[in-house]
């Protein structure tokens, strides 16, 4: 017999089998201010709430982002009055099979520019077009395992390698580290950097080393995240080691694919579209998506170096390809702005990574040895550590339950990660004052969690989260840096964050 309070919903979303556990009534998101949030919750009650996770899935918002859909909105409209008019229309999408619509050529058009790879122009790369980050990675396998092929004609290296770690979409069926339903007898893992641990690198090249002599005679396609997302909490790879893993694969006959579906975009803070281009990777293939489509619409994609003509001459193409490849012409259209708009703000993200940097350094600091904290740009990330009592399973399961419960009373949601952590990934212009209050709250959540737990440092009647009080007065007033104050990222005034907030965890960071 049914459960009478079963269909007691408040949010009418308890059949949506989604990211929680089916049948748990979910928060329905009713506007959206940058990263502040207003949600109803299950109980019918609504909270606004700094929501600074997402997964790296927005970029731009109010203004810039109205902007970027300008285009797109106008064309839409044009289309409903020829359509109800019942004239000829431009079309919305189109099947993949039936042609592409004109926004394809200007995108690829506002792409080419962003390539990853020294003297583009020349190479004869080609890209395709998905609609999630999961599905571009198998495309950029695909084709880079077809050129391969046709290149050396050996049909038997078509294993592809991924790191321990490593996450490249929904682990049922995604390449990737996870298995939870079926061994992926296609793929095979490879060691990597693991964040918290102690690290030898003579050590680790000897595994990877040893990794490559057992298995390069099998493998065709080796994937690396230049940093990590959600399966190390945006850890990124050391570069000069990263660089290395990548040429010695290359050098034997390995095909290597950069996934940067979540780091790509500017948003790694090294002043280029691509990380691959600023850390110099060249890889065979490189991923994109996310953001690229505003947050908005879905759309990622896959780009091969080169090999397009040698594809068409032998008829191939990409194999994952499906009805909505690249047909949305709202989705094209708001990429093709983002792309146009993104420099512009690529000097902004690399001034708020260091001030972000300042902010993880000194919330790890605060914890006690209780959280470690990394990143780069706007994509940072904190893991509990295995220091004391958080060694023992059981305790860090209590501690991550006890961080997403203040989380919840403190009015701040970072992306959750089964890593044992947390991401801050806040949209690209996010100001430096909500920067600083990001870390306030976060700040609070730990200092909670830390008395709630009784963590080292924990005196007893005295509460951690009031020994680090908050000042509201602005004081001196410096001169500001024209070009940084234009994005609201400049730090030598107070326009935009209060001087005594920042320097609390600027000076504690040293």
């Amino acid at each position: 017999m049914d459960d009478p309070t079963r269909h007691s919903s408040k949010t009418g979303c308890d059949r949506f089998a989604g990211r929680v556990p089916a049948g748990l009534e979910v928060p329905v998101v009713l506007k959206k201010n940058g990263v502040r949030h207003v949600r109803r919750l299950a109980n019918g009650e609504e909270e606004e709430l700094l929501s600074v996770g997402l997964a790296c899935s927005e970029c731009f918002s109010g203004p810039r982002l109205g902007k970027l859909l300008q285009p797109g909105f106008d064309y839409e409209q044009k289309v409903m009055e020829d359509l109800l008019a019942g004239n000829f229309a431009s079309p919305l999408s189109n099947h993949t099979s039936g042609g592409v619509t004109e926004q394809l050529a200007q995108f690829v058009e506002a792409l080419e520019p962003h390539l990853p790879w020294k003297e583009a122009e020349k190479l004869d790369w080609c890209v395709s077009l998905q609609l999630e980050g999961a599905s571009a990675v198998w495309a950029a396998i695909d084709m880079v395992l077809q050129e391969a092929i046709l290149s050396s004609g050996d049909k038997k290296r078509k294993m592809v390698a991924v790191g321990a770690t490593s996450y490249h979409g929904p682990p049922s069926t995604s390449f990737g580290a996870n298995c939870p339903l079926w061994q992926k007898s296609y793929q095979l893992q490879y060691p990597v950097p693991i964040a918290g641990e102690p690290f030898d690198e003579a050590v680790y090249m000897d595994s990877y080393d040893a990794f490559l002599e057992a298995h390069a005679h099998e493998i065709g396609v080796i994937l690396f995240e230049p940093q990590w997302g959600s399966s190390q909490a945006a850890y990124p790879w050391p570069k000069k080691l990263l660089k290395t893993c990548i040429v010695k694969a290359k050098a034997r006959g390995i095909r290597v694919v950069c996934d940067e579906i979540m780091c790509g975009l500017g948003r790694h803070g090294q002043g280029t579209i691509f990380v691959s281009k600023a850390l110099d990777l060249d890889p065979d293939a490189v991923t994109f998506g996310k953001a690229i489509g505003g947050g908005v619409y879905p759309i990622a994609g896959a780009i091969l170096k080169q090999g397009r003509d040698k594809l068409c001459q032998a008829g191939c193409s990409v194999m994952q390809s499906h009805t909505y490849a690249g047909s949305s012409v709202r989705a094209l259209m708001t990429a093709t702005e983002v792309l146009k708009e993104m420099p512009n703000w690529l000097t902004h993200v690399t001034k708020l990574g260091q001030e972000m940097a300042h902010i993880c350094g000194y919330l790890s600091k605060v914890s006690e040895g209780m959280i470690m904290t990394h990143g780069q740009g706007l994509m940072w990330g904190g893991l509990f550590t295995k220091k004391g009592e958080m060694a023992n399973p059981e305790f860090k399961a209590r501690a991550l339950k006890c961080f997403r419960k203040h989380c919840d009373e403190v009015g701040v949601l970072p992306y959750l990660v089964p890593a044992g952590g947390f991401m801050v990934t806040p949209m690209v212009d996010v100001d430096v004052g909500t920067i600083y209050e990001i870390g306030s709250r976060l700040e609070k959540v730990i200092l909670r969690t830390m008395d709630e737990l009784g963590w080292q440092g924990s005196n007893e009647g005295e509460s951690k989260q009031e020994l680090y009080e908050i000042s509201e007065v602005v004081e001196d007033i410096q001169t500001c840096q024209p070009l940084l104050h234009s994005t609201k990222s400049c730090t030598s005034c107070s326009d935009f964050v209060c001087p005594d907030v920042r320097m609390r965890f600027v000076r504690y960071d040293y």
